[in-house]
């Protein structure tokens, strides 16, 4: 098995998620995770933010807010 990280398509490409922010913040482990723990809290924090939360991206620092009614497309890719 391999580790994995979290990517949010932003914009025209996909970005590497460093947090997401909303009623509660989550930080994916920086050198990766297994599948099922990414999975499990990815899907956790999306059940938890139907509406709005904000996003932290290697490409934007300093975030992007993701409002309602916006494209919510994540993958999981190979850390590394």
């Amino acid at each position: 098995m391999r580790l994995l990280h979290i990517e949010m398509w932003i914009g025209d490409r996909w970005h590497r998620v460093l947090r997401l922010d909303g009623k509660r913040e989550y930080f994916p482990p920086k050198g990766g995770s297994w599948d099922d723990d990414l999975s499990h809290e990815l899907e956790k924090f999306l059940k938890d933010h139907p509406e709005t939360f904000w996003v932290e991206t290697i490409a934007s620092p300093h975030g992007v807010y993701v409002g309602a009614g916006v494209p919510r497309l994540f993958r999981l890719v190979p850390a590394g």
